[in-house]
This record gives C-alpha cells, sequence and structure tokens, in this order.
C-alpha cells in the first residue's frame, strides 16, 4: 500500500512540476526515493539559479502536502525531499532559498540537520 500511495504522489509531482521529468528519467522507476530525491535537487538548482518563483512554489506545495500527509508520504517528505535539500547548494543558493522554507519544512531539517544549511567544499 505505501508503494502504491507514494507512485501517486510521485505522479502528482510531475504532474505539478513537470521540469523533474527529465531528472526522474535518470533512476529506474522502482527507485522510489532517488526520484523523490530528484525533486528536492530541483528545488535547489532554482535556487541556486535565483529563480525563486518556481522554487518557492516547490516549497510551498511540499509544506501543504506535509500538512496532511500518510506516513510514508510524511517520510518521503522528511528523509527524501526535506534532509536532501541544499545538497548541491551554492552560498548564493542557501542565502536566498534558507528564508523561503516554511517553517514546518525547516523544523524537519533542522531536527536532522542540526544547524541552517552551509556550503560544504
Amino acid at each position: 500500500m505505501a508503494k502504491s500511495e507514494i507512485r501517486r504522489f510521485l505522479k502528482e509531482i510531475r504532474t505539478k512540476f513537470p521540469d523533474v521529468v527529465p531528472l526522474m528519467e535518470k533512476h529506474e522507476s522502482w527507485a522510489l526515493t532517488f526520484l523523490m530525491e530528484e525533486f528536492a535537487n530541483l528545488t535547489t538548482i532554482l535556487l541556486n539559479q535565483g529563480d525563486l518563483e518556481e522554487a518557492l512554489e516547490h516549497l510551498q506545495y511540499m509544506s501543504e502536502k506535509l500538512d496532511t500527509a500518510t506516513k510514508a508520504e510524511f517520510e518521503y517528505i522528511d528523509v527524501y525531499y526535506t534532509e536532501h535539500l541544499f545538497c548541491k547548494g551554492t552560498k548564493e543558493g542557501i542565502e536566498r532559498g534558507w528564508p523561503l522554507v516554511p517553517d514546518n519544512l525547516k523544523k524537519l531539517y533542522l531536527d536532522f540537520h542540526d544547524k541552517p544549511p552551509r556550503v560544504v567544499v
């Protein structure tokens, strides 16, 4: 059941944010965790590029989804989206993006990382 929930969730993401499809297509369709991480990667790329409007749409969508998430969806948002955000963030992307992260996603990020994102060299 959880896998079918997650497949529906990922389909919803692909439909709402079609720019993520090429990133997700780099992975096998059964690699659900990698597919969600690619959505986090796309959000980070947009922040790095200064496309704050589109990145904010991603963040708001995930924040709203978190409020009504099933247990499986919550895990995917927490572990494979939020924890993965900013992994490839630039200094500028992090400076622009961190203030845009909704409080419920920030809490998940800080619960895992213990501190705000920073550039890893």
